[in-house]
């Protein structure tokens, strides 16, 4: 039997029309599809760039609050440019160069400085002018995996590095941006015990690597799920 739950992303628990019997323990289900709508951002409110003169008086500085979204290099780079700073990305390596233009002073706050792979300036510290190597490549892709987890599976039987886990799949989403809309199907779905006894209702819930949920911002996700018996 197969049911498609619209709007996962909210987090919220379905109410089947017909209960699922599984007093006997010998129902399994998994993820069929999964339809989703790029909803999440990768800078999240609170991200500022700042610039003064250097030496110059305290508090004589100019700060842009950057808007929360879906952010890639070229993007970033434009907001970043003022007044004078230069940032350039190796397509080999994947390190950017910043540069910062004489007598400036900069300031990242720390997410920028982690998708941009610059331990510079880390922890609210003033770059000089000069030149800045980044220490790892530059990650815009926070979301290359979305983990799907649905509350009704049997812990007892399904673990994550040994640990009970509500883990149903993990997809693999590659680089988007916002708005884009892809459908993942899977003709031999990796199935997972249901809990015992009486099923009414399901709950999918969208979280990351850490086990956080993701806010989509309202963009909707639509999974259908397989249940099977053996």
């Amino acid at each position: 039997m197969s049911h498609t739950l619209l709007d996962v992303q909210r987090g919220e628990s379905v109410n089947l029309l017909r209960c699922i019997d599984n007093r006997d323990g010998r129902l399994y289900v998994g993820l069929r599809s999964i339809t989703f709508t790029v909803g999440w951002y990768n800078i999240e409110q609170g991200e500022t760039f700042s610039w003064r003169i250097a030496g110059g008086a305290e508090g004589a500085e100019e700060t842009i609050n950057i808007p929360p979204g879906l952010y890639w290099f070229d993007r970033l780079k434009n907001v970043l440019k003022a007044p004078t700073n230069k940032l350039e990305v190796d397509k080999v390596n994947g390190l950017i160069t910043l540069t910062v233009a004489p007598d400036i002073e900069i300031l990242l706050s720390d997410g920028l400085l982690k998708l941009l792979g610059l331990d510079d300036g880390l922890g609210g510290v003033w770059l000089d002018a000069g030149e800045y190597t980044g220490d790892r490549p530059v990650n815009f892709g926070t979301r290359q995996e979305l983990r799907v987890h649905l509350e009704e599976i049997s812990t007892v039987e399904n673990t994550v590095n040994g640990a009970p886990s509500t883990l149903l799949a993990t997809i693999g989403v590659g680089n988007h941006s916002y708005g884009d809309i892809r459908t993942i199907r899977y003709e031999c779905p990796e199935y997972k015990r249901l809990q015992c006894g009486h099923i009414t209702e399901f709950k999918i819930t969208i979280r990351d690597k850490t086990g956080k949920e993701i806010s989509n911002h309202g963009l909707p996700i639509d999974a259908t799920l397989e249940v099977i018996e053996k």
